[in-house]
């Protein structure tokens, strides 16, 4: 059976993917592959707050591999292949799983780390309608989220720590993104989130931090601490 780890944030959509791939594959996890560049606007990798995915991985059972990487566009791609080859050889990983939904510069780059140390990459999210996405990922895989950073026109400050957890607040955040034009999954960087409660986690999570705003309309729940109720 084929082993596998997904590259995550504890984020929706690599919550999702993993979700999915548990739900709907012979794949076997092997663990959580969280990735932490040295540029908090890294193009490839999700940043904000991504220490607390350990949590997740913790609730979850599951095992966590943390990697460093430089920041440095095109560089940080080439040190994941390189500690991702590391795993295929200590750990028996076939299969990389990720969350991409429509970014091709993400998909297109893990497309070819596996096709380069010979895994294949499953990614359940790609090609995803965005609003129906988002609607799925809350009302029936059951996800709540907490928005933790902004960076769309439409978005204000009154989203930061805000919960995403039922329907009327999916479509909600959904009527904004077609009013200013923005992406409801948020893949774009329009938003990042945090899932505090999911069937994969054995506790609600309750996220405690700072909103901390820029007058140039963007800004970040920073989160100092997460209880676990």
């Amino acid at each position: 059976m084929k082993k596998f780890v997904v590259l995550y944030t504890g984020g929706k959509d690599s919550h999702s993917a993993l979700m999915l791939t548990l739900r709907d594959t012979p794949y076997r996890p092997a663990g959580l592959l969280i990735v932490e560049s040295g540029d908090p606007e890294s193009y490839m990798f999700h940043t904000y707050n991504i220490k607390w995915a350990t949590l997740h991985a913790q609730l979850m059972g599951y095992r966590y591999f943390s990697v460093n990487v430089s920041g440095i566009k095109e560089k940080e791609v080439d040190e994941l292949s390189r500690y991702l080859e590391k795993l295929v050889a200590t750990e028996g990983i076939s299969v990389i799983v990720t969350g991409a939904i429509a970014s091709r510069y993400q998909k297109s780059r893990i497309d070819k780390i596996a096709n380069s140390i010979g895994i294949d990459h499953y990614s359940p999210l790609w090609g995803r309608d965005p609003e129906e996405l988002l609607l799925y990922q809350v009302e029936e895989l059951k996800i709540s989220f907490m928005i933790t950073a902004v960076q769309a026109y439409g978005l204000g400050k009154e989203w930061l720590g805000k919960v995403i957890s039922t329907s009327d607040d999916a479509r909600e955040l959904i009527s904004l993104a077609r009013k200013y034009g923005f992406s409801p999954n948020g893949e774009g960087g329009e938003f990042e989130s945090y899932v505090v409660e999911s069937p994969l986690l054995k506790n609600r999570l309750k996220p405690m931090g700072r909103v901390m705003w820029s007058n140039s309309g963007w800004g970040l729940y920073a989160i100092d601490r997460v209880e676990i109720l």
